[in-house]
């Protein structure tokens, strides 16, 4: 039997991802009364994601993640010319499933109320109408959090644009060789975006991103990069475990406040509009957004949640603002005769120096203090 909903809360968060976990658990712990959405069966699933994340991302979260399936220090990049780039990288390797989860039962831990199965259908300033199964339910709010990915119903009910975005296909497939280091590889006929190989012990994430127009090439485009993998003997033979896609956000929004409602996560646009990465800044977000949420609600003044945009900005939206500048040039010129693919590559790619170089000119782009930082190459071959 499905519990009946409380007729209104302080805080609505609609999608249990990591930002949605996250808004729900920082605004919990100061005490007012959460309700946590998501309108799948089960949290976590299915997996739309690469599952690499920044080990900075643990500095947000007091989780001590069985999630964590291995470490990478390093990630190599690769040109079609056979060149390689290794750069340091700290990240983890997630069994995402498992870290939702995890995320989301902190929030209920920290005193948030969770209702899976529940679709937001209807959102305004008083509140949501939300689908149960054949029940439609009214819930009054006070703040609302849409954090329901790149295709947001919050965003399209508030009558926002949808975002650019970046198409991307994914097998799990069996690793025969174990590895500590992640692999990116670019190539011409990966349109505005790149292949990449990320190990999880004795598997591995082999995908593809390209924009999104190009979509429809993504299936070929995947066996060829699989066999291009058992060529160079990085797989000993192909075996798919499992297979996943979706879409990726490539351009952060220039509003995330609409009144008592706000946007977090992939909904904001808060992925990296060049390497699609998402979860440190859906986090990020997130604790940003459960925090103000909770301030404005115990002191009655509303006009706090703009600061939420302002802090999102200072943090991580300066980078995504320059990673959009160079999403731009990147798509301008891929392919483009008479330019180097490597040298377009360098200049658009954030693990190269050159990628910061625009920079000198453009002093208001600097990043965030949450954003990762970088090694520039050490070695090349």
């Amino acid at each position: 039997m499905v519990e009946p909903l409380k007729s209104s809360y302080d805080l609505i968060v609609i999608g249990a991802g990591p930002a949605g976990s996250i808004t729900a658990r920082a605004a919990a712990k100061k005490g007012v009364r959460v309700l946590l959405i998501d309108q799948r069966q089960r949290i976590g699933t299915p997996v739309q994601c690469a599952e690499l994340v920044s080990q900075l991302a643990f500095h947000h979260t007091s989780l001590n993640s069985r999630a964590i399936i291995q470490t990478t220090e390093a990630m190599v990049i690769h040109f079609p010319d056979r060149t390689t780039y290794k750069i340091k990288s700290p990240g983890y390797m997630l069994e995402r499933c498992l870290f939702d989860k995890e995320l989301a039962t902190s929030a209920v831990l920290s005193g948030a109320e969770l209702s899976t199965a529940t679709k937001a259908i209807q959102v305004s300033t008083e509140g949501i109408l939300v689908q149960r199964g054949r029940r439609e339910e009214w819930i009054g709010a006070k703040v609302i959090v849409g954090a329901d990915g790149v295709h947001s119903t919050v965003a399209r009910l508030t009558n926002q644009p949808p975002l650019k975005e970046m198409s991307a296909l994914q097998y799990e497939v069996v690793l025969f060789k174990p590895q500590s280091h992640t692999d990116i590889y670019f190539h011409p006929d990966y349109e505005g975006g790149y292949a990449w190989l990320f190990p999880k012990g004795d598997r591995a994430n082999a995908g593809i991103g390209i924009i999104a127009s190009k979509s429809s090439l993504l299936p070929e485009l995947l066996n060829r990069f699989l066999n291009h993998l058992k060529d160079s003997q990085r797989l000993t033979r192909i075996e798919i475990l499992s297979k996943t896609g979706g879409s990726i956000p490539c351009e952060p929004r220039g509003c995330i406040v609409f009144g008592n409602i706000l946007l977090a996560g992939d909904a904001g646009g808060h992925a990296h509009p060049i390497t699609g990465a998402g979860i440190l800044n859906a986090m990020l977000s997130g604790e940003i957004a459960g925090r103000i949420a909770a301030e404005a609600i115990v002191s009655k003044d509303f006009g706090i949640l703009k600061n939420y945009e302002k802090e999102c900005y200072e943090t991580f939206g300066k980078s995504l603002r320059y990673g959009f500048l160079k999403r731009n040039l990147l798509e301008e010129n891929w392919n483009k005769s008479g330019f180097s693919f490597k040298e377009l590559i360098q200049k658009t790619w954030v693990g190269f120096k050159e990628y910061y170089q625009d920079r000198r000119n453009n002093p208001h782009l600097f990043m965030g203090d949450g954003e990762r930082k970088i090694h520039e190459p050490k070695n090349k071959s």
